[in-house]
Order: structure tokens, then C-alpha cells, then sequence
């Protein structure tokens, strides 16, 4: 496990700061879309993509942060995003007035209809509680090892339950280009769930290195799937570096 950050160089030096206080890191989360700031590391896609015209499934579309960036900085026809929590649909919505080409979906994804328990942490702000939504986590464990590690004050944070809704993922007719997955320790499933559209199409697929990245980089192997990372702005191969998004592109 390593601490969670988005950025590299100077904005990681910053990102590094900010993170260690629930209540700036809350506030600065907010600003960040409204500026286009978002992982250094997808950057990179400009120049994969350059002017091509591409449909992108968003999982774990969050607030909108990675959708907003991949309308101002690709040439996207459709975006497909994928979100349970009712908080950030409400975000996602207000994204879609300004970008028609937005799909928004009010559910995770899986291998069959169901719900699933999951960790959020919050805390109280003035008397409001602050739900840091951003770090929903299907295993508890983990969430608290994740907040240890990056806030100082992460003993005033409280975690709570909630119940998420998940369907089974039903395939996307038009061709898909691109494949981002940020969903804080269910990867793998989602990878899984999606195998016939990965099969007919081979997307790009950028997922948040995590601790299976490696039962995802075999599965995915079986399709053509080679493991990459953006080292300064050029695809390596991926050989258990410490980074932030790993980049699954299939030999078509």
C-alpha cells in the first residue's frame, strides 16, 4: 500500500501537503475540477489519441473529475459514467448540463445484480460532517490502513456504512476506446465483468495500481494485454514500480 496521491513534480509536492489534513484536502477536492487539475499520468492520452474521436467508459466516475478532464483534453464522442453514490450523480448531473455527450449510470458495476457493504469516512467540520467519498472502500481494513497513511489527523475521522448498488454490466454496443477503473480495491471484478467487451473491443485500459494489479495484469494477458506506465510523459513497461495508474494496452 502506498500514500494516495494523483500528481507528480511540483503538484505532487503540493498534492503531498494537502492530503495530510481531511479538511483542506475536502475544500482543495472541490477547486479541482473547476481547474482541470487531475492525474498527471492521463496526460499521456493526448498524445495516444490526438485528434481521434473516442468513447470512454468512466467506473468510479466519481464527481466528475476524470470526465471533465477527458472533454477538455480528447476528442470524445461518448462518455459512459459509472457511479453509485447518490452524492456525486448529483454532481454528474450538473457536469451533463454543460456536456451532452455525458451517460450517466446510478450504479457500480459487477457480475450480477446486487448490493454490497461498503466503508466511508467522514468527519465533523463545524458541526458538519465532511463524507470523504473519494476513499469509499469495499474493505474496511484497508480503508483505515489508507487514512493511517495519509492524513495526520485521521484518528478525529469516523467511518461508516453504507449499502451501494451494483448490476451486472451489460454490454456497450458502440466501440470503445478507453477504459478507466478507480474503484478502491474492487478492480479485479470490474475487469472480470467486463471481459466481452474487452474482447470485442481491446480498449486502452487505465486502472489505479492496487494490490491485485497483478490477478488483473494475468488475467488480462489471456486477451493480449500488455502492463505499461507513463514515465514522464513516455509508456514503459511496467515492472512493479511504484506509480500511480497502470496502462493495459492489448497487441490488436
Amino acid at each position: 500500500m502506498q500514500k494516495s496521491k494523483t500528481q507528480i513534480g511540483f503538484l505532487g509536492f503540493i498534492e503531498k501537503y494537502i492530503r495530510k489534513f481531511v479538511t483542506i484536502y475536502y475544500l482543495i477536492r472541490s477547486i479541482a475540477i473547476k481547474f482541470d487539475i487531475f492525474e498527471e499520468d492521463f496526460k499521456i492520452l493526448k498524445e495516444i489519441y490526438k485528434d481521434k474521436k473516442i468513447n470512454i467508459i468512466d467506473i468510479g466516475a466519481s464527481d466528475g473529475i476524470s470526465a471533465n478532464f477527458f472533454i477538455k483534453n480528447l476528442n470524445v464522442n461518448n462518455i459512459y459514467c459509472f457511479e453509485p453514490h447518490f452524492l456525486f450523480i448529483k454532481k454528474l448531473k450538473k457536469l451533463k448540463k454543460k456536456y451532452q455527450n455525458i451517460k450517466i449510470f446510478n450504479y457500480g458495476i459487477s457480475t450480477s445484480n446486487e448490493s454490497i457493504k461498503v466503508y466511508i469516512p467522514k468527519i465533523f467540520f463545524f458541526g458538519k460532517s465532511l463524507y470523504l467519498y473519494t476513499y469509499t472502500f469495499y474493505n474496511l481494513i484497508e480503508l483505515k490502513k489508507q487514512i493511517k497513511l495519509d492524513f495526520l489527523n485521521y484518528k478525529k475521522i469516523i467511518v461508516e456504512e453504507a449499502i451501494l448498488k451494483l448490476k451486472k454490466f451489460k454490454i456497450i454496443n458502440k466501440n470503445i476506446h478507453l477504459i478507466k477503473i478507480d474503484v478502491n480495491g474492487y478492480e479485479f471484478k470490474i475487469v472480470k465483468c467486463l471481459k466481452k467487451q474487452i474482447i470485442k473491443n481491446l480498449p486502452l485500459m487505465v486502472i489505479e495500481n492496487n494490490k491485485e494489479i497483478n490477478k488483473i495484469s494475468k488475467y488480462l494477458n489471456k486477451y493480449g494485454y500488455k502492463k505499461y506506465y507513463n514515465n514522464n510523459g513516455k509508456l514503459e513497461k511496467y515492472n512493479n514500480q511504484k506509480v500511480l495508474d497502470i496502462f493495459f494496452i492489448a497487441k490488436k
